[in-house]
């Protein structure tokens, strides 16, 4: 009868399982990093206590909803996030994804454009060869094509380099966002734990961890 109120659903469920666990694991300060193929939504729960956010500050796709939300940040960063350079010769990671189809480069799929996953394989951090258990085939040389082609060549760069580069990239705007629901809302995040999870976000969590100077993942 009112289907507004299972809008963003989906990330209040990985923010609400965070605090569940962070009781159970006996870490009161949780802040939960949910990075899929596309984005990334973050959430800073003090003491297990879940942030509800005024109704009349909710807003999705930038239109007010009037509804009582969980207080979180949703960026585009994520596992799919694409990386070029733009006209000016900068480099970017995000916010356009490359989606499930074509998917990163390593899918196989006809996609060309360099993503964070393409840049984990060629770092060695993904196994092209494990995806879902072995399910999932990724060409790795794939992921190294197009790292070179798009980014390290342009750059003058080499290929490992050039991957590094996305993968900082991408975490310095996780960060950011991290700042945005913590630092910004008077909330030292030194005190708390990481908890990354979702499709990407195990390969992130000891970055961001570092990035902010937070207790432990």
């Amino acid at each position: 009868k009112r289907p507004i109120r299972i809008l963003m659903s989906g990330p209040a469920g990985g923010v609400i399982g965070g605090a569940s666990e962070g009781v159970m694991a006996g870490v009161g300060d949780v802040i939960t990093v949910d990075i899929g193929g596309t984005s990334a939504d973050i959430s800073t729960i003090p003491g297990g206590v879940v942030k509800i956010m005024n109704p009349r500050d909710t807003y999705v796709g930038g239109h007010p909803v009037l509804t009582p939300m969980i207080d979180l940040v949703t960026i585009g960063a994520g596992g799919g996030s694409v990386a070029y350079i733009d006209e000016a010769g900068a480099f970017h990671v995000g916010p356009r994804s490359a989606g499930s189809e074509p998917g990163p480069a390593c899918y196989g799929r006809g996609g060309t454009e360099p993503t964070v996953t393409d840049a984990q394989i060629v770092l060695g951090r993904l196994d092209p060869d494990m995806a879902l258990g072995g399910d999932l085939k990724l060409d790795a040389d794939l992921a190294y094509k197009a790292v070179e082609e798009k980014i390290a060549g342009p750059l003058g760069m080499s290929v490992r380099d050039a991957a590094l580069g996305i993968i900082k990239i991408i975490n310095s705007n996780m960060a950011l966002a991290i700042r945005s629901n913590s630092v910004a809302r008077g909330i030292d995040p030194r005190g708390f734990s990481i908890m990354p999870f979702g499709g990407a976000g195990p390969l992130h969590g000891v970055a961001l961890c570092e990035a902010m100077s937070a207790r432990d993942v």
